[in-house]
């Protein structure tokens, strides 16, 4: 087959099974029809193909982010101040303040992604502290991890007869009771919505992404997406996990898992089976190291959430099981297996969980027994330093252990889960390979690391025939990279920067 695009003169690695490198790839279509020696892809070229010289420049397949939130991101982006990384309560307030004033017509100040743990005394901010910046108009401040909220005065008021003392004195809300406010926050307008998708797909295709497994919450952003896509808008292909509260909408459609194109697709539905370990919400086995008596919250047990894996199973479509604490994994592995077919499909339907941050021996024999799939988030082993003194020294050794999991078979993928963390691929890859402590052995290499953020993001998906290397067939979406990730000091990897996202053979 003529192609109508060659890419020529680059280091490539394919990252296919036999780890092949390459000097160019032909496109036809979106597709790859030739890769290899620049003089041996050149011979399908078809009449006035185009020829695009990558000038010896480093290519890997496009990097799939397998768990992120991208209109929750985008929304923040271009409607909320950004507490990121406010090292005090005093900084925090100013940015509400400083939003609040470049914003004078805003009904709230909403204020995303504080870590009471970066603060100088790690103290929580209060209803108090809000009302400092105003006790007036309704403040929302919410934890990065969306797991815990503070609200002021004026946000809490209309729901005080359904808050605890403690909640309504301390102003924070956690896991569900946040939705008492944010339920009261107005909904963005259609175009509110498709300004925030764009912003964020668009971050995402700058950052070396080619494709993005994330959540999308209600009809009204299901349909900016199809309308990006018909429109052929979208920046990144987008398979979205949808609320199992919502699969009746999707299974109407006659749609489930994998019903969609090459841009848009009906990926996992989302289940909660735990909260958060920044918020100690997560559901333990044993009580936090930092606080006694607190073992997080079990949102459902594995008999409850087999049920509603049967249902998810009867309409052919996959789970997406988020699961952080040790009880909460495990009761998820119960529910699994519970709900397979007699005799074990082999989890035919890749049922995944989301997170797995405190695992043990046992929780990956079992996992590995039952070929249950994982998305995982090496970003947090940094940002997360505090876990250690969540769950004490011994725990500790089973904190994301990457290198454990991939040794006993279990297949991942991996993703930010922004707006957690940011959309920084190479900040990814920096830091699988180089957590601390080198101790524990749970570091990765940079090939295991680059092929589970492109080979396992697919195979957990379900699109390893399209995505997760660079072969004859497959999409033609790569990365080009200012520097070779393979060559580097492994602690230079995060100065790495994408240089252009390559979709279906398209530059940016």
């Amino acid at each position: 087959m003529a192609a109508e695009k060659i890419f020529t003169n680059g280091h490539i690695y394919t990252l296919d099974p036999a780890g092949a490198t390459a000097e160019a790839i032909a496109v036809e279509g979106e597709r790859i029809t030739a890769i290899g020696r620049t003089q041996d892809v050149k011979a399908f070229a078809g009449p006035g193909a185009q020829e695009i010289d990558l000038g010896g420049r480093t290519v890997i397949p496009g990097c799939i982010d397998s768990h992120c939130h991208l209109m929750m991101h985008g929304v923040a982006c271009t409607r909320s101040a950004s507490l990121t990384d406010c090292r005090s309560i005093a900084e925090l307030q100013n940015r509400l303040r400083d939003h609040r004033a470049k914003n004078p017509g805003a009904a709230w100040v909403i204020g995303e992604r504080f870590d009471q743990e970066m603060f100088s005394d790690r103290r929580w901010v209060t209803r108090a502290d809000l009302d400092q910046v105003s006790a007036d108009v309704p403040i929302l401040a919410a934890r990065l991890c969306y797991h815990a909220i503070v609200a002021n005065s004026a946000a809490l008021a209309p729901v005080r007869d359904r808050l605890t003392k403690e909640q309504w004195e301390t102003g924070r809300l956690t896991e569900g009771d946040c939705g008492l406010v944010w339920g009261q926050v107005p909904d963005c307008t259609d175009d509110e919505l498709e300004k925030s998708a764009l912003h964020a797909l668009t971050e995402a295709r700058n950052a070396g992404l080619t494709s993005v497994h994330t959540q999308v919450d209600d009809d009204a952003e299901l349909a900016v997406m199809r309308r990006l896509r018909d429109e052929g808008r979208l920046p990144v292909r987008v398979r979205f996990q949808w609320p199992f509260g919502l699969m009746d909408r999707i299974v109407a459609e006659g749609m489930k898992t994998g019903s969609g194109d090459d841009y848009l697709r009906v990926g996992s539905i989302k289940i909660f089976m735990d909260g958060s370990m920044g918020a100690r919400t997560c559901a333990m086995c044993e009580e936090f190291a930092d606080d006694p008596g607190n073992r997080g919250n079990l949102f459902r047990t594995g008999r409850e959430l087999a049920e509603m894996l049967v249902e998810i199973q009867r309409n052919d479509c996959q789970a997406a099981i988020h699961a952080i604490g040790d009880r909460a994994i495990m009761e998820a592995i119960s529910g699994i297996e519970i709900a397979m077919p007699k005799g074990n499909d082999g989890n035919r339907l890749r049922h995944r969980l989301e997170h797995v941050a405190q695992m043990s021996p046992k929780i990956i024999s079992d996992m590995a027994r039952l070929n249950i799939v994982a998305s995982v988030q090496p970003q947090f082993v940094i940002t997360d330093f505090w876990t250690h003194e969540r769950v004490g020294q011994k725990r500790y050794r089973c904190a994301y252990p990457f290198k454990s999991m991939l040794r006993a078979g279990i297949k991942f993928g991996m993703g930010s889960d922004c707006p957690v963390e940011r959309l920084d691929t190479m900040e990814l890859v920096h830091r699988a390979v180089n957590r601390e402590p080198k101790s524990l052995h749970e570091c990765l290499t940079v090939d295991e690391t680059l092929r589970g953020y492109t080979n396992g993001s697919a195979y957990i998906g379900f699109e390893e025939p399209d995505k997760g290397s660079l072969e004859v067939g497959k999409l033609a979406d790569f990365v080009i990279l200012s520097e070779d990730p393979y060559g580097i000091e492994p602690r230079q990897l995060g100065r790495i920067r994408p240089q252009n996202t390559v979709l279906g053979g398209r530059m940016q």
